[in-house]
Order: structure tokens, then sequence, then C-alpha cells
């Protein structure tokens, strides 16, 4: 996946309550909530190509080479299940 593609799916996610799942190659699922404290409130394509996502208590880059999937829930009905 490249930066830009996973910036395009999350930016709509800036602000929103629910989880985001990602399936990461040699890793596997990595999950992050996005409760009242939580709330993803930035996303940026760095100029190496990795992606920080920015959280009101925290931060995150990832390699976006690496990730294959990703899923949001809004955590408002049952968990999304498995993926892939």
């Amino acid at each position: 996946m490249t930066g830009e593609a996973m910036r395009d799916l999350l930016q709509p996610l800036i602000g929103e309550y629910g989880s985001v799942s990602m399936f990461i190659t040699r890793v596997g699922p990595v999950a992050f909530s996005m409760a009242d404290h939580k709330k993803l409130t930035g996303v940026q394509v760095l100029p190496d190509g990795l992606v920080r996502l920015e959280r009101e208590h925290g931060w995150a880059v990832i390699d976006p080479a690496e990730v294959v999937a990703v899923v949001w829930s809004d955590d408002s009905g049952p968990p999304p299940g498995q993926f892939l």
C-alpha cells in the first residue's frame, strides 16, 4: 500500500470514534482504539514515505509498504471479525 492510499483511507476518520485494524506483513494484525481520549487527530505522509498517525495522547509511524489491509469499525455493533 502507498502512504497516500493509507492517508486517504484514514483521513476521513479524524475525530471519529471506533477502532482501526491493519494487517501488516510479517507481523500480523495490529489494532488501535479511537475512544474518548484516543481519537485520531492527524494523518501525515512523511518525506521518506512512512505514515505518521497522530492521536490525542500519542502517535505511531507505520511503513505503508508492509500494510496489506486496513479495517475501520465504529464499534456500534459486533466486531468486524477476521479479515484476510
